[in-house]
């Protein structure tokens, strides 16, 4: 599970900017390929 902090951005729906988008994208990626990755869908 991954649980990201909120902040007043994130609270007012505010999206991340793709820089960061771009990085979690590569994450999950790594997390598949690792084997570890089950489900990425919210909760």
């Amino acid at each position: 599970m991954i649980i990201v902090k909120a902040t007043k951005d994130s609270e007012a729906g505010v999206m991340p900017g793709e820089e960061l988008l771009d990085a979690m994208a590569k994450f999950h990626e790594e997390l598949a390929a690792a084997g570890v990755l089950l489900d990425g869908t919210g909760l």
